[in-house]
């Protein structure tokens, strides 16, 4: 167990977007190390199992390691332990896993997992052998409830498919806050400017990018959160340009002057305005975006009267 850190109460997983259901068991984490006078712990795997074990068929993560973390953190989260996901660490069965691991090298003393829980070479243990070995190793397991949203299961796969058809507003009520990118800002081509509109263009190390169109967003830099309005999708949006093979991720912040150019800033998706299309000429293109532009406006003007949850 790391230096400083006693009695451990510890909950294990992916935790991949940290939704609101991983939510519910890290909290019951935190409060339980609280009353026992522990340390509130998370045991998480990186790269995610699938990326090692079936790249093919490996999920876009919804959240960087660094995100993940930081989330875990907000929630009162003292210790995270990320153990390294390899093709040799996935041969390790699960009664080993349980014991020379968590037992014997982090000397968990409480584990708190998720319904459907299950660990070790070809996620052969369950709950139960969890529990049995606990019994015989000296630590306390538990289980919570499944969190249900809408007569469904909250679940990593539900909020990825929702930001992957563009339905932020949706994401946002299963992950328990706005989704967000991470990166810095670039130089891009100054066509945003060039019309009046400039704009903030993103490169992000995050694997899942919201579905093409153009999206309500909050804009954080330095510490600080500002509206803005993104557009997502391959340039340009003018049929007598070229198109641009990259896709881009284009901000313009509203009554926002600063130059951020090699800033590393967060982007959080509140709301769908439309798809990202292409327009005959320039006049239509600034039309379009002035009404994005005041949609975005009365949209921010709503959310001062009410409060997201």
């Amino acid at each position: 167990m790391p230096h400083g850190y006693s009695r451990p109460v510890a909950t294990i997983g992916n935790f991949d977007g940290v939704h609101l259901g991983h939510r519910q068991l890290l909290l019951g984490v935190v409060e339980r190390a609280r009353t026992t006078r522990g340390t509130a712990t998370a045991v998480t795997f990186h790269p995610h199992p699938l990326h090692v074990l079936a790249p093919n068929n490996a999920p876009r993560l919804i959240q960087t390691l660094r995100q993940r973390l930081a989330t875990m953190e907000s929630l009162g989260i003292e210790l995270a332990i990320v153990i390294r996901f390899t093709t040799e660490f996935a041969q390790t069965s699960a009664r080993e896993f349980a014991t020379r691991i968590l037992a014997d090298q982090l000397e968990l003393r409480e584990i708190y997992v998720g319904p459907n829980f299950a660990f070790g070479n070809r996620r052969e243990g369950s709950f139960d052998l969890l529990k049995a070995i606990g019994e015989k190793k000296g630590f306390l397991v538990g289980k919570f409830p499944q969190v249900q949203f809408r007569g469904s299961r909250v679940s990593s796969t539900a909020a990825r498919q929702s930001l992957l058809s563009g339905q932020v507003a949706r994401a946002r009520r299963l992950l328990g806050r706005p989704f967000a990118l991470e990166g810095e800002i670039v130089h891009g081509t100054a066509m945003g400017a060039g019309i009046g509109f400039p704009t903030a263009n993103l490169m992000s190390p995050n694997e899942l990018i919201p579905r093409n169109g153009v999206y309500v967003t909050l804009f954080g830099v330095d510490g600080r959160r500002h509206r803005s309005v993104t557009n997502i999708g391959v340039r340009p949006t003018v049929s007598a340009e070229v198109p641009a093979p990259r896709l881009s991720i284009e901000t313009h912040v509203l009554d926002f002057q600063r130059d951020v150019y090699g800033k590393e800033v967060s982007l959080e998706f509140l709301l769908r305005l439309r798809e990202e299309r292409r327009f005959p000429g320039k006049e239509a293109l600034v039309t379009q975006i002035c009404k994005d532009i005041r949609r975005a406006r009365r949209y921010f003007h709503w959310l001062e009267r009410h409060v997201i949850d």
